[in-house]
């Protein structure tokens, strides 16, 4: 008989976005900005925005009932619980323990990954890790970012406010035992195949919130407040040059590790940070159009929620399938990067 192994499978995917809709127009009348200018530069026209009060693990909730639902799971059949984001209800503790409790989880772990844009790929990773290495069944990934309170909405720092949304993502990610081949790329079974993950810490401050932090004397102060350190700061023409280099060196590292090429990719989930860097990574790997799914128009930069959202709503819309093989890739604050191969 041959030894029977596990793979990680996602089985539910959900997705939550504030009522409110911020367009352009209405930054326009905050900013010295236009329609034109954000869509030209940017690919976004619109984005979401908590209401006054609404936490990050709020805004997840309903993303993880929706995901849970696509499981035929309760939340408290889940073994673990992985939470990513930028933006916790608190400095600390992190998304994962609040979460717990509030969804009368028991006394599972729960842990943070702080990997920014790149979220969604490392939680991924690490769930899939826990679960080959059968520490856990069942997992809860859950990304979600309420960033709207820490933007500068005046001309200061208008070219982070318009880039930036909230939103939620959470996958149901279970073990499901593999009595024949793993997962591959060039085989059927369902599974994560694969993931590939770097950082370069050298670009630490390109982009970065200061404070709160240890780098501050003090941590939090007045003088803090006052230079704008409580605002995210970017270089944004140096993220960029790097968001495309090294997404396309992890995706080409992911394709031919896994001996395939672009065209046999049924569907690529970009990060959804700036349409032109997701243009010009499509064409560098010379991935036909419609196998790239985008949707940063309506909701901005979500950060960790980009890929979960993606996810969830190509599900929805019949573009991603049971059978699919799916690459996601992002590049985020840190800097990290990486993407992930699964078979849907």
């Amino acid at each position: 008989m041959e030894k029977t192994t596990v793979r990680t499978v996602v089985r539910g995917v959900g997705h939550n976005v504030p009522p409110r809709s911020v367009t352009n127009v209405e930054l326009s009348k905050l900013m010295d900005t236009s329609d034109e200018w954000i869509i030209e530069r940017t690919g976004i026209r619109e984005r979401r925005f908590v209401e006054a009060g609404t936490t990050t693990t709020d805004l997840a909730l309903p993303a993880i009932e929706m995901a849970c639902q696509r499981a035929g799971i309760k939340p408290q059949d889940c073994d673990m619980i992985i939470g990513a984001t930028l933006s916790p209800d608190f400095f600390f503790p992190g998304i994962g323990t609040v979460l717990q409790h509030k969804l009368g989880m028991g006394h599972v772990p729960a842990l943070d990954i702080r990997a920014q844009c790149s979220g969604l790929i490392y939680g991924l990773a690490t769930a899939d890790a826990y679960i080959r290495s059968g520490m856990a069944k069942r997992i809860l990934l859950v990304c979600s970012e309420v960033q709207s309170p820490i933007l500068d909405k005046t001309n200061r720092g208008r070219d982070m406010a318009v880039l930036f949304g909230d939103g939620a993502g959470a996958l149901v990610i279970e073990s499901q035992p593999c009595a024949g081949e793993p997962p591959r790329a060039n085989n059927q079974v369902r599974g994560v195949i694969d993931s590939i993950m770097g950082s370069d810490g050298s670009g630490a401050q390109l982009l970065f919130l200061k404070a709160p932090g240890s780098i501050v004397p003090g941590f939090m102060t007045q003088a803090a407040v006052d230079a704008g350190d409580i605002h995210p700061k970017m270089d944004g023409r140096v993220v960029f040059k790097n968001a495309v280099t090294r997404m396309v060196e992890a995706a080409n590292a992911m394709l031919e590790r896994n001996g395939i090429s672009p065209s046999q990719l049924d569907l690529v989930l970009p990060h959804q940070a700036n349409l032109r860097i997701n243009e010009a990574v499509r064409e560098k790997l010379g991935i036909a159009e419609d196998r790239v799914f985008n949707n940063i128009q309506k909701y901005g930069n979500t950060t960790a929620a980009t890929i979960p959202i993606c996810m969830s709503e190509a599900v929805e819309q019949g573009k991603l399938k049971e059978g699919h093989l799916v690459l996601t890739l992002a590049f985020g604050a840190g800097f990290t990067w990486g993407c992930n191969l699964i078979r849907w």
